[in-house]
């Protein structure tokens, strides 16, 4: 017997949302030694990269308003994961630096992101992980709103 959810969707869209719910389940299972969300992941990386930028700038890479960053830059900070200090030339501007304990997060979330990738490819050849990368980064432009970049 078929469950609604198949009846109703194309084998695609079935696979696809068993695909993210398996992802999500084995992610928080094994994301247990990272102090971490998986949102400021990302972030960190780019700090770690730009050490000093400016709020603006790590929301201009992610493709956010700045402002919308503004919580979890707060959350970092108080997790000692960032400091923020103002420009010594323009006190208008706020420069974010990562800290030894972000760098050591941070490099726990990378490792634990190869040792995910090897379990999303078990049994992959390297064609088959490059094809289904192209493929992915189609759908992504695919579903893009005009106007984002």
């Amino acid at each position: 017997m078929r469950n609604c959810l198949e009846s109703r969707m194309n084998a695609f869209e079935v696979e696809f949302h068993k695909l993210l719910r398996l992802r999500r389940a084995r992610l928080m299972s094994l994301i247990n030694n990272v102090e971490l969300f998986p949102g400021q992941i990302p972030i960190l990386a780019i700090i770690d990269g730009n050490n000093g930028c400016t709020q603006k700038e790590i929301g201009g890479n992610m493709k956010f308003k700045a402002a919308s960053i503004t919580d979890s830059l707060k959350r970092m900070e108080k997790a000692g994961l960032i400091n923020r200090e103002q420009d010594d030339k323009d006190l208008r501007i706020t420069r974010v630096y990562i800290t030894d304990v972000g760098k050591e997060q941070l490099e726990k979330a990378v490792k634990f992101s190869r040792n995910f990738e090897e379990i999303y490819f078990a049994g992959f050849s390297t064609e088959e992980k490059e094809t289904l990368t192209s493929l992915l980064k189609k759908m992504n432009n695919n579903l893009k709103i005009e106007g984002d970049d």
